[in-house]
Order: C-alpha cells, then structure tokens, then sequence
C-alpha cells in the first residue's frame, strides 16, 4: 500500500525513482510481486493482517493528527519512542543460511 499512496501522491516516476534510491525500493518490494502469490498468503493470514493493519491506520492517524495540531512534544515523543526499533534490529544476528 505504501508504493500505492506514493503512485497515487506523485506523478512524476523520476521523483518516484529518487525515492528508490534511497531504500524505497526495498521498502515496496512487495508491490514488485505477481498478486497471485501474495493474495493467498494476505487471506491466509487475515486475522493478524487486520489487527496489524488497525494498529498501523492508529499509528498514522495519531501521527496525522501531532503534525496538523503543530504539537512538538507529541511528535518528539512519538519520533524519539519510534526510533527504539533500532536498538532491537541492531540485536538480531542474521541468519547464517540466508
């Protein structure tokens, strides 16, 4: 859904390309993909998919709502709490077989 909003957002595919450059790519990956893999694994794994995805729309929505109230603090907080993530990827080893 991501490469989805960014195509419906910008029309310019040599901005799009920028934006690839810089991790992007990776990001979409998933919309690189034939549907009909995806489509099944999606139903398949519905339940928490859907408890993901509302997680995900809360996130955005409280987000959207820091930016539009100019509220710093939240956004600070919301930013500085976020970037916790880092410290658990730098903690996973990569699998030897990959």
């Amino acid at each position: 859904m991501l490469g989805k909003t960014v195509l419906e957002i910008e029309k310019n595919e040599q901005a799009i390309f920028d934006m690839a450059s810089t991790g992007f790519a990776s990001t979409v990956r998933l919309a690189k993909s034939a549907a009909n893999t995806w489509t099944p694994i999606f139903l398949e794994n519905k339940t928490n998919i859907i408890k993901s995805l509302d997680e995900y729309i809360k996130n955005l929505k409280e987000f959207k709502s820091f930016i539009e109230t100019n509220d710093n603090k939240m956004l600070d907080k919301t930013m500085n709490s976020t970037n916790y993530i880092k410290t658990v990827l730098d903690g996973i080893k990569p699998n030897k077989n990959e």
